[in-house]
C-alpha cells in the first residue's frame, strides 16, 4: 500500500494512493458538503459520480474546480475546501438545482 501526502486547508494528511479528496478531508475532520455522493459501508456500495458539483474544491494548478468525491489525491497536492471561489460555486450550484 503506497502512501501519499497532501495539504488540505493548510493541514498535512497522509493517505493511501487512490483515496479521494473527500475521504482525505474527512480524515482531518474537514466537512465538505455532498449531494450525489453516497456510501453504504455495510453493503459495500459507494456511489461517487461527482455530477452535482456540490462538493467542489480548489486544487492548486488546476484551472477548474474539482469534485472532491470523485477526484483522487496526488502526492503534494494543495487543496482549499472553503475559499471564496469554492463557496460561490457551491451556492450557484444549489441555486441552479433549486430553480
Amino acid at each position: 500500500m503506497e502512501m501519499i501526502k497532501l495539504n488540505i486547508d493548510n493541514r498535512t494528511v497522509e493517505v493511501e494512493k487512490g483515496t479521494t479528496i473527500y475521504h482525505a478531508a474527512k480524515k482531518l475532520d474537514i466537512e465538505i458538503p455532498t449531494l450525489c455522493y453516497m456510501n453504504l459501508g455495510d453493503l459495500k456500495i459507494e456511489h461517487k459520480p461527482g455530477g452535482c458539483r456540490v462538493c467542489v474544491v480548489e486544487v492548486e494548478g488546476r484551472r477548474n474546480l474539482a469534485p472532491a468525491c470523485a477526484t483522487e489525491c496526488t502526492d503534494g497536492m494543495e487543496v482549499q475546501t472553503h475559499s471564496i471561489r469554492v463557496l460561490n460555486a457551491r451556492e450557484t450550484v444549489l441555486e441552479l438545482i433549486l430553480s
